[in-house]
């Protein structure tokens, strides 16, 4: 291989590189609004069906209102399940990429170029579902992103809360089942 070759081919790794980051960064987003829309859908059905008596009701739930959250439920796994294709087809770049460096068959670059245009495409397309997720949510996308937050806030404090309080009330348990002790 002569210089120009590894020069390009040093690049179009690191182009592999950058898009199997940028895939994972997005498929870290998408799977945190996927969980934020799970948890969501299940409190939607268990208020709907009134089988947890602990839940206070957000708002009243219609029938258009849940066919509208599975909808958007459906349409977020779609964009998860095609940002992990996205993921894979970059990192297969990469290793084409990499065989390419070892091996001095020319026939191994299109086939790297392809996986990256294939993995470019459905990235986007995982964007563009979100996009129309994000839509169908007909709120502001500031809006939606608070309460997600707020979801996955309520959740983590929901957990501890329970435990803070069995241990202050253990604490006042145990200050009263002491015996007193005079000084004098």
């Amino acid at each position: 291989m002569s210089v120009e070759q590894t020069t390009q081919l040093i690049q179009l790794i690191l182009n592999s590189v950058l898009m199997s980051v940028a895939c994972a960064v997005v498929l870290g987003g998408l799977t945190t609004r996927y969980a934020a829309l799970s948890q969501q859908l299940q409190q939607q059905q268990a208020q709907r069906s009134g089988a947890e008596p602990g839940l206070t009701p957000l708002l009243p739930s219609p029938r258009s209102t849940l066919r509208q959250l599975r909808t958007r439920y459906m349409l977020c796994r779609y964009g998860v399940m095609t940002g992990y294709y996205a993921l894979f087809l970059a990192v297969c770049s990469c290793f084409v990429l990499t065989l390419r460096g070892l091996l001095n068959w020319n026939g191994l670059i299109p086939i790297a170029l392809g996986c990256f245009v294939l993995g470019m495409a459905t990235l986007l397309l995982a964007l563009g579902l979100t996009l129309v997720d994000w839509h169908l949510s007909d709120r502001a996308l500031l809006e939606e992103t608070q309460q997600f937050l707020d979801v996955s806030t309520e959740r983590t404090t929901h957990h501890l809360r329970p435990v803070a309080n069995r241990s202050a009330r253990r604490r006042q348990r145990d200050r009263r089942s002491r015996p007193k002790m005079r000084v004098g």
